[in-house]
This record gives C-alpha cells, structure tokens and sequence, in this order.
C-alpha cells in the first residue's frame, strides 16, 4: 500500500475510533429484540451516540420521528466538535430562544442551520399548535443528502428517473434528493410491497436507525465528519509543486493523477471536484485533464489538489496515416520520421475532436475519405486531432504546366488546374514522361503544356503532356540573346507576353529568311508557339499603324494630349505625332500594373496602342516599358 493510501486510511480509522468513541458500548434496549430486522442498525447507531433511548431504557422502534429529534439526530451524525458546536449555537441562539426551541435541543438544531441541513423557515415549522410536527419520509430524504454533504452534486443531475409507481407524487426539486439517496444505498430503489415510495408517510425510529447508519458510514468513509460548515474560509497548508502529468486514474469521484518531477521523481495526487482546475487559463472540470499535460499546482499535506494550472499541448505531425477507426471514439494512427539522417520513424495514435477541420487534396472532406496511405499533416491539441490536411497516396491531376523548377537537383512541376488552383510536387528521379503519346524527358516539358500527372506518396511518378499550339501577333518590346533566347511582345490588347525561341524554329523578315539578330524592337511579328516556346516567326520591319513606340517630347495634361517624336532607328527617320487620351485610356507598365497618368515625363519611351484617323490619334493603352 502506497504511503498516501496507508495515511488516508489511517486517518479513517481515527475517524471511527475518535466518534465511535462517544457512547463505549452498545446500549441493550428493552423494547429491540435479539431477533428484530433493525437491530444491528440500531445497536451502531446507539453505539455512536446518534440516536439515544429513553430513561427506562427503550429505544421505542415504531415511534414516528420529529422533525425536530431528525435535526438533532443528523447533527450528531455530522459529528462537529465543541468548538463548531458554541459557534453555531452563538450564532443562532436569538433565533433558537424566539421560536421555542428546547434548551436540550439548542446545540443540535444549530448546527443543522449551520451546516444547511435545515432551514430557518423549516425550524419554524418544527412545532405545530405547541406540538412537535412528524418527519415526513420525503422530509427526511432531504435533510439527510444535505447534512451528507450531497446537496450540490445532487441538484447536478439533470434528468431523474424514479421507478416508483407513485414517483408523480414526489416534488421535482425533491426527486433529486431521492435519486441521490438511492444511489448512496439509503433507499430501496423497488420502494414498499406495492413498488411506491409514499414521499408523505412518516419515519419510525427503527428506519431512521437504518438510514443514519448507512449514512454515517459514508460519511466515515469519505472524511466528511467535523467538515467545515458552508461559507467557513478554512485555513488549509499547502505547497507548490510543478511537474507532468505521466498517468491517469479514474474513479467515479475523483481522478488520480502520478505525476513526475524535474528528477524524475513521482507521486500521486487526488483531483475531485472541489479542486480548481484550469487549462490555458479556461476552466476545465477534473475529469478533463490527460496525461503529459505540465502544470503548476497547490496540494495539501494529505495529498489533495486544490488548484491546478495546465499547459496545454500544442503539436503538429506529418506523416503516413496507418489507421483510421471510424466508430467511437473516432482515432488516427500516423507514422512520421523521428530522424532524417537515420529515416528512422515511429508511430502515435490520437482520438479526434469533434469539431475536427479535415482537408482531403485540397478540398473540405469528411473523414470516412481519409484512407490508410494518405499522406497527412495533423494538429494536435491536448491528445485531440483538431486538423487534417491530407494529400491521397495515389492522386491523378489534370492541368496546365505554369512553371519547372529545379532545386538541389530534384525536379518541381507547378500546375494550375482547371479552377485556377496552383499546385506544386517534386518529381521522382525514375518518373515517366510522354509529351504527344512519345517518350520524352522532363527537359522536353514546356510552360503551358496540358498534362495529366498520377502522384504517389506526394511525388509525380507519371506525366502525360499535350503540346498546346498557339498563334498570335504583337510588336517586339525586347529581346534576350542567350542559350536559351527569349522575345517579349505586347499584343493588340496591351498585355505582355514573353516566349522562348525554340531550337531551330522559322523566322523570316518582309518574307526573306532571317536569324534571330535581324529582329528589331518596335518589329510587328506573327508566330506559333507550342506551350511557351516559338516554333517560328513571321516579322515586318514596319510596325502596325495602330502600335507606335516613340518618346514624349510634351505632355498638356489640361487637354489630355501628348506629343510622341516617333522613330525609325532602321531608315533613320522620325515623325512627330499627337496622342489624345481620355478616362478609358489604360495607363500601365510592362508588367500589367496600372500607373498614374502623371508618373509620366518628358523623355520617357513609351508603347500606345491606338484607333488612328486622318486627324488624331486616340489611345487605348499607354504603356511604359522602361522608367528613368
């Protein structure tokens, strides 16, 4: 037996000696034989000094009890000592004296109004026309949950149900009272012969020996004698200890907590609902708290806790879901690596909240769709799962190439689908690549190819690429001579677009056949692209009437006009024209962000895109591809 079971029950042997100790022996009654039902009740009840017999020594068994000899009764059963006894009894002796409350029964009934036993309004009816009013059985139920300390966890059950035959009978506010003396072993659950209760039949002694008995048992058992009265700020020596929480043990009224020190060291400690119980600053109730929880908490020299202060766990895994159980309570089993060097792993179980939030390859899902496989990353807040994002172990994704990346070797694909969602997964080193239902490699792989690529544990294992034609026009804003060349346009409606030249692609000039360095900015081109790379190029020296590139040379802001010297580098001409705008002109830059009218200056180069007549020219955009 542990060192805080053996005090404990140490302690509960005093308790029994200590109050068992008021009357040494038994009384013998007259009146009670060897043979009658209550004898052994009333022989412990004699014994403790609960219930006395009369001067001619009966006990008179069948003699209704008083309300009046039941408050006396349960405040022996209490068993406050003398120094709660005067206080009571100060405290009240006006209101004793005024409703003529006997001097011998002054001391008992102060102390049932101390400890809440009875009523002020209820010791008024004690007496009726000068004579002593009878207990009624229902009377008796409430008087004695309260002076058991029961009236608090009583009048927390919500639902009550009695099977007695007459149970409409019994007030609602006393059902809980019934409810909780059959569950303490007071009252028999079947009732009399009939199956009913009979709240207002009255209590013979012989009874009230029985339900005392019974009570006060309890009541040793559960250290509640001398227990302080209602509202009595008691002075309790405790010390402060910190530690984690390392297992849990449940009990219908209390939780054992073994907790374990700094070094190591364990104990165990007693949490009920008296302690004060808070996680993350919220209070919690006791029989919320969970292993590996660390906290701070006051406790009393017998091993109580009378405030408890939690951390509360914050974790996040990501993993391969091993196993999902549906039914109650819903759990997740993930394996993860502990170790990257080592790739050693290891694997923990968590029950999962009930307001879970669970993605599935980016979309809500519920968790039934949640497979043995799937790659996952969970949250985990106090042993409960509160989130999962999880990929599919074998996801097929339909889309757009937006962009091949190559970092430390490995290659990464980002695709947008069809809902514009942007996705990005490496790509194993063995992965198969078709482009037009041909082998290929991923070198051969284009911006704006269409593929459909099969994903496995979070990698591209398969791509099947479609090359997506495309034919345009614009006018030549830049060209990167490199490896790899590059030409940038602005197309008829002002956005920029830029392409790579592809590996013996076609360009012609006016119609001749050319090289990549006879192409000029401000040239008008025609192409075909497959995906982002140009396939070939058909360009004029002269650029189309509705696309001029020239620089500002005066800007009259008041009539929204600018005066543009056009130029041509090639026939060493130039021309000077005027640009009229208005609201709907679109000020922008090569990028396809919006400017402001007045960041332009004179001297500034700029692209506009115009409707064009025998008198002016009207801007639709205006862009400016380089800025001082």
């Amino acid at each position: 037996m542990s060192k805080r079971h053996l005090k404990r029950f140490s302690l509960i042997l005093a308790l029994v000696f200590v109050f068992s100790g008021t009357v040494a022996y038994a009384a013998t009654f007259k009146d009670v034989s060897s043979t009658h039902w209550a004898k052994e009740y009333i022989d412990k009840v004699s014994k403790a000094g609960l219930i006395l017999g009369d001067n001619e020594g009966n006990f008179r068994p069948k003699a209704n009890v008083t309300k009046l000899e039941a408050a006396i009764m349960l405040a022996r059963m209490m068993g406050m000592d003398a120094t709660k006894t005067a206080k009571a009894k100060q405290e009240y002796q006006a209101f004793l004296t005024q409703n003529n409350i006997p001097t011998w029964a002054q001391d008992g009934v102060a102390v049932a109004l101390a400890a809440k036993v009875v009523t002020q309004d209820e010791v008024k009816g004690f007496y009726v026309n000068g004579q002593p009013a009878v207990a009624q059985k229902v009377d008796i139920t409430r008087y004695l949950t309260k002076a058991m300390g029961l009236e608090e966890e009583a009048k927390k059950t919500t639902i009550v149900r009695l099977s007695f035959k007459d149970a409409e009978s019994i007030g609602s506010e006393d059902t809980r009272y019934v409810d909780m003396m059959i569950k303490k072993g007071i009252i028999d659950p079947n009732g009399d012969e009939q199956g009913k209760f009979n709240p207002s039949s009255l209590v013979t002694r012989d009874v009230m020996a029985k339900m005392l008995s019974v009570g006060y048992d309890y009541m040793v058992a559960n250290l509640l004698l001398n227990r302080p009265f209602p509202g009595d700020t008691v002075a309790v020596k405790t010390q402060t200890i910190t530690g984690t929480i390392s297992s849990i043990l449940r009990t219908n009224s209390e939780v054992y907590i073994t907790i374990e020190d700094r070094i190591g060291q364990r104990s165990t400690y007693i949490v009920n609902s008296n302690s004060d119980v808070k996680l993350d600053n919220n209070k919690i109730l006791y029989t919320e708290l969970i292993e590996g929880l660390k906290f701070e908490a006051k406790v009393t020299e017998d091993y109580k806790v009378v405030s408890l202060y939690a951390e509360g766990i914050n974790e996040e895994y990501k993993g391969i879901v091993k196993s999902v159980i549906q039914t109650s309570p819903q759990m997740l089993t993930i394996e993860y690596t502990t170790n990257e060097s080592t790739k050693t792993t290891a694997r923990k179980s968590f029950s999962i909240d009930s307001n879970v939030d669970i993605t599935l390859d980016g979309k809500s899902a519920f968790l039934r769709e949640i497979k043995e496989g799937d790659n996952a990353e969970i949250k985990v807040i106090n042993s409960k799962i509160t989130r999962i994002k999880a990929e599919s172990r074998y996801l097929k994704l339909t889309g757009t190439i937006k962009d091949i990346k190559l970092a430390s070797s490995d290659y990464y694909l980002v695709i947008e689908d069809k809902d514009e969602k942007t996705f990005e997964y490496p790509m194993d080193k063995y992965v198969s690549v078709y482009r037009n239902k041909s082998k290929a490699k991923v070198i051969d792989l284009r911006k704006g190819d269409n593929v459909t690529i099969d994903i496995e544990y979070g990698v591209i294992t398969d791509i099947e690429a479609k090359i997506v034609k495309k034919e345009g026009e614009g006018s030549v804003v830049s060209i990167l001579h490199a490896k790899k060349p590059e030409i940038t346009i602005i197309n008829n409606k002002g956005e920029k677009e830029t392409y790579f030249i592809g590996l013996g692609a076609t360009i012609r000039l006016d119609k001749e056949r050319a090289e990549l360095y006879d192409i000029r900015e401000g040239y008008f081109i025609e192409y075909t692209a497959e995906g982002d790379e140009i396939t070939s190029l058909y360009a004029l020296t002269r650029q189309r009437n509705n696309i001029y590139i020239g620089n500002i040379k005066a800007i009259t802001t008041r009539h929204s006009m600018i005066t543009v010297m056009l130029y041509d580098v090639y026939n060493n001409t130039s021309e000077e024209k005027t640009i009229f705008y208005t609201s709907d002109t679109t000020f922008m830059n090569l990028y396809g962000s919006t400017v402001r009218e007045s960041s332009l200056d004179v001297g500034d180069e700029i692209i506009i895109i115009a409707n064009y007549n025998d008198t002016f020219i009207e801007a639709i955009s205006i862009i400016v591809p380089y800025k001082k």
